[in-house]
């Protein structure tokens, strides 16, 4: 079950490396919008560097975030394929909740029609060795 701990924290955590990286794109184009227009900046000491350079390496930098950014949805849509795999709805039904939608327990327990705390861990701790046992055959089939 280790395994599948690792993915689901993984997945867990997605959602927050997507945000940062929004956000440091977003810094990024509002320094572009509100730099100077000027033909060069000068630095104490160094060389004149034109504006036009400046901007090239800012949309390089924005380019490769946004490819970064599309690698970690796409690690989050191959994570949440996973769960699909599990044959049981209402297992399906709890991981996503806990790790995609990120709810609380007693949410869960609420939305899943008034189950039981023990329910609730008892089908989420199932659902687990369910999903460590398909990750178990994927990695099997992967390295034939």
């Amino acid at each position: 079950m280790n395994k599948a701990k690792e993915l689901l924290k993984e997945l867990q955590n997605l959602d927050m490396d997507i945000q940062s990286r929004i956000d440091e794109i977003n810094e990024l184009e509002a320094g572009l919008l509100s730099s100077p227009k000027r033909k060069t900046d000068k630095v104490t000491g160094g060389q004149a560097r034109k504006v036009d350079d400046v901007y090239t390496q800012l949309i390089v930098m924005k380019e490769a975030i946004e490819q970064d950014t599309n690698e970690v949805i796409n690690r989050k849509i191959e994570l949440g394929r996973l769960i699909n795999k599990l044959k049981n709805p209402k297992h399906r039904a709890i991981l996503r909740m806990t790790y995609i939608n990120k709810m609380y327990a007693d949410d869960i327990c609420n939305s899943m029609g008034g189950i039981s705390y023990p329910s609730y861990y008892r089908l989420k701790k199932q659902a687990m060795i369910e999903l460590d046992s398909i990750i178990s055959k994927l990695i099997v089939i992967d390295s034939k």
